[in-house]
């Protein structure tokens, strides 16, 4: 196929990150789904059976009404964190690597490995929100979805220079 049919690669970075940076920045606030039926809202010692323990497994326990030490609340995901500084320095840190690996490893030419070290940035990135949002006591957090581009674009920046 010929070159000019494809956009640079650097602005295919650029548009991932911005729709990276849209989704984020579009974080839903939808409920959570009821959780199934279950014998016991109060964490108990394993039963003593194996009949009970099957019985256990099938009709998990509910969730506590108390929060937990790990539940994050909307109101305690803040712009200026630990963690978002912690998805920043990570998300830059794969991108750059990558790019490293794709470029000195695998003989790839700079421009054609950079909307794979994006790519697997930004993935990286929604993977882990994806996760989070799985977890019972967890959120997924658009804040730090926009983390992660920030990081992707810092990287791009020192990649491009």
């Amino acid at each position: 196929m010929p070159r000019s049919a494809f956009v640079a690669p650097v602005q295919w970075g650029v548009l991932i990150l911005v729709a990276f940076a849209l989704v984020g920045a579009t974080e839903s606030q939808g409920a959570r789904p009821a959780s199934m039926d279950c014998l016991s809202a109060e964490r108990a010692p394993l039963p003593p059976t194996l009949s009970a323990l099957r019985l256990a497994l099938q009709f998990p326990r509910c969730r506590s009404s108390r929060p937990s030490l790990r539940t994050a609340r909307p109101s305690d995901d803040r712009w200026l964190a630990r963690d978002k500084a912690k998805h920043v320095v990570f998300s830059g840190l794969w991108t750059l690597s990558t790019q490293y690996v794709l470029v000195v490893k695998a003989d790839w030419r700079a421009p054609d490995a950079l909307p794979a070290s994006v790519a697997s940035g930004a993935a990286v990135g929604v993977a882990k929100e994806l996760y989070d949002a799985s977890r019972p006591a967890e959120r997924a957090s658009g804040k730090d979805l926009v983390a992660d581009a920030v990081g992707i674009g810092l990287a791009v920046g020192v990649i491009v220079l």
